[in-house]
């Protein structure tokens, strides 16, 4: 079937110096919103500024509020810790839990304008966390023009009483909002789409970017039955292109980006949410997630990892692809969410629809680039769904590095188990504070190498660096988190989108001209399934007796209906590659058909299987 053949390349964006600790520094302006979910569910808020001294120290100050305490006074930490990779991914210590033994982090982007957007996954809290750097010289001229805006607020701590919005406004520079339409749904009010007017709303900005956002309630409305209202504690950006606002004492958040009508996302954007299910739906509860995404222009195809933070459980790691164009307008309307691209392409934001409750961020990542032999520190991912990389990196994985000047050769391996050296060029691995070590090689080319992850590295979520040797001359180094397992299918073609890379028992291709049918047990190929139950080489071939079975176990799905797998494991008698053994059941749709595979820590739905009657 030539599955090497399916590693594709995807577009890595190119321009100036690396991140590092350095490029977090001075004073930003944060607003944040979150749920303690242990030992029940308490609203978060705070509003203030912490201030990055560009070495991995920070500082607060502000004002927050907790439901959980007597006095609806929010604790927080006054200083902490921040390490910015040089992809621009972020984590620092959360200051807005105060617990000092075992320190929740929110993870997270530095964006290229300089704001940030980050989650606590991974804890006890499900929250949003965005910053922008202060302003100079900034006035109420400095917010002019149209607006989209997005908010989230669980009104009195209530979850059941949340409510979003998502709407337009226009700014005058002189401090007039004029009368704002705000639009949107309150789970009080039934979910349904509500409209409300917010007559001479008003906002001020001093000289650093601060100031208030004035919403007048509507006329006649209770406040149990406003959208939104209230005078916000307001920032602004240098530019004009970006604020966020809150209340000093209520759970809310607002994000309002400048409006680019016919505007469209290309490129690796760091994301964000915070999401509320109505009660009863079938979601119902509390999530938050934090990743990155990769946007396809034109295609309008945009690769996906969440990190995804659901109250009372594990977090795991979600991928997948989907399509993502805006209206003339720039506007985009889902059945359960709306969204908007922003600010010449920069900025997306996203708030719910109907029973969905959420508040979405998305920041266009730094570009990278380098002299020599350089490795993009973006351009690690999942060789077979190209899922961006901020997902977690498992034993056995088969990921592809991205980068330019690696090698002035192209060649793939033709022979198991993979060499360590191919075309002159070796790649290697530290796992943790480990010493690196020469890692299984599939294929080298000038822009690409796919290898081989050794059975034996973390699953803890500590780093995995990677760095390229060729013929002597060595790249920089790129991190990437660890874990247990990052299932990814193989497509034909390859990519990630499309029909997966699956057979039938003869080991003629399952296709649109030959599908799947109920009964039949097809062989389906993939990779990041994680540690097997026997001792076998990274990028030697899959033993066949005995056969080499995952320790995690496997779920698979198609078109959301559950699939018995009678097979879990290495793929025998090929290199770098797991195979699924999954039994077709009954009563589903023909067609091409979602096929959704699920770990305990890792759930990818991106390829599709064909199935016929």
């Amino acid at each position: 079937m030539g599955i090497l053949a399916s590693i594709a390349l995807l577009a890595i964006p190119a321009a100036a110096q690396l991140p590092s600790n350095a490029s977090l520094r001075g004073a930003y302006y944060v607003r944040y919103l979150g749920v303690l979910t242990d030992p029940a569910d308490s609203a978060v808020s705070f509003s203030g500024t912490i201030t990055f001294d560009g070495n991995g120290g920070f500082t607060v100050t502000g004002q927050g509020a907790s439901a959980a305490a007597s006095n609806q006074s929010l604790t927080f930490l006054t200083s902490g810790t921040y390490d910015v990779l040089s992809s621009g991914s972020l984590n620092m210590s959360n200051p807005f839990d105060p617990a000092t033994s075992d320190q929740t982090h929110l993870y997270g982007g530095l964006g290229s304008n300089g704001a940030i957007v980050a989650s606590s996954t991974d804890t006890l809290y499900c929250d949003l966390f965005v910053a922008i750097p202060a302003a100079t010289g900034a006035s109420s001229a400095t917010l002019s023009g149209t607006y989209q805006v997005a908010s989230l607020e669980f009104l009195n701590a209530d979850f059941t009483q949340t409510r979003d919005t998502f709407f337009s406004m226009s700014a005058d520079g002189k401090g007039s909002l004029g009368n704002v339409t705000v639009k949107g749904t309150a789970q009080n009010l039934g979910s349904a789409a509500a409209v409300q007017t917010s007559t001479s709303a008003s906002y001020t900005v001093t000289a650093n970017g601060t100031g208030t956002l004035t919403l007048p309630a509507p006329s006649g409305q209770s406040a149990a039955n406003t959208l939104l209202s209230g005078n916000k504690v307001l920032y602004v950006s240098s530019d004009g292109s970006f604020f966020i606002a809150g209340s000093t004492s209520g759970y809310d958040m607002i994000i309002g980006a400048k409006a680019a009508p016919g505007g469209a996302l290309s490129g690796i954007y760091f994301t964000a949410y915070l999401q509320n299910y109505a009660a009863g739906t079938s979601y119902d509860g509390i999530y938050s997630t934090q990743g990155a995404v990769n946007e396809l222009s034109p295609q309008n195809t945009e690769f996906a990892h969440q990190r995804t933070n659901p109250d009372g459980y594990a977090s795991y790691d979600f991928t997948f692809s989907d399509t993502f164009s805006f209206a003339a307008d720039g506007t985009a309307s889902y059945s359960d969410s709306f969204y908007a691209v922003c600010a010449g392409g920069n900025i997306a934001i996203g708030a719910g629809n109907s029973t969905t409750y959420q508040l979405v961020l998305y920041l266009k990542a730094p570009a990278m680039s380098g002299s020599g032999v350089f490795l993009s520190p973006q351009g690690i991912v999942n060789a077979a769904n190209n899922a961006p990389f901020t997902a977690q990196v498992a034993p056995g994985e088969m990921v592809t590095l991205y980068g330019t000047g690696l090698t002035t050769q192209t060649t793939t391996a033709s022979y198991l188990p993979f060499p360590t050296t191919l075309g002159g060029v070796q790649v290697t691995m530290a796992p943790g504070t480990s010493a690196a070590v020469a890692v299984p090689i599939c294929a080298v080319s000038p822009t690409q190498i796919s290898v081989v992850v050794p059975f034996n590295v973390p699953t803890d979520g500590t780093f995995l660096t990677f760095q390229v040797n060729d013929n002597g001359a060595t790249s920089n180094q790129a991190l990437v988190y660890s874990g247990n397992t990052s299932p990814g299918v193989f497509t034909e073609p390859p990519g990630g989108v499309g029909n997966g890379a699956i057979l039938h028992a003869d080991y003629s291709p399952v296709s649109s001209a030959s599908p799947a049918k109920a009964g039949e047990t097809v062989q389906i190929f993939l990779t990041g399934l994680g540690v097997v139950n026997s001792t076998v080489a990274a990028g030697a071939a899959g033993p066949s007796s005995p056969l080499a079975t995952v320790v995690n176990p496997v779920d698979a799905y198609i078109d959301g209906t559950a699939a018995t797998v009678a097979y879990q494991g290495l793929a025998p008698t090929l290199g770098g590659l797991y195979q699924l053994n999954v039994t077709i059941p009954s009563g589903l749709s023909t067609g091409n058909q979602p096929l959704e595979i699920s770990t305990y820590d890792g759930d990818n739905i991106q390829a599709t299987i064909p199935i016929g009657k």
